[in-house]
């Protein structure tokens, strides 16, 4: 079971109350704020994008993350229809295997 812990900082009370402020109207409370701060930096391993990049980096970056995307193609299906049949009798054929 994860257990809770307290993190605490000091700020300036009015760079406080403007951000309560900005939270609110967002829905959030400052602790809200924090929780989702260091969760993603926790799950991405660095502070998020968006709070150290200047919005013409993203702006370089997501076209080039799309033509990457892009270039990286698969095979085509000729036939949907009859690519999801042949994979839908393979499964039924699996498990059919696995029953005996």
């Amino acid at each position: 079971m994860a257990s809770n812990a307290l993190v605490q900082t000091r700020i300036d009370s009015e760079v406080k109350e403007r951000a309560t402020a900005v939270l609110e109207n967002m829905g959030l409370t400052v602790s809200d704020a924090v929780r989702i701060l260091l969760t993603r930096t926790a799950n991405e391993g660095a502070l998020p994008l968006e709070l150290f990049s200047h919005s013409e980096a993203h702006d370089a970056w997501f076209p080039a993350k799309v033509l990457r995307a892009l270039e990286h193609t698969r095979r085509d299906v000729d036939d949907a229809d009859a690519h999801f049949r042949e994979r839908r009798a393979a499964a039924l054929r699996k498990a059919a295997a696995g029953d005996r």
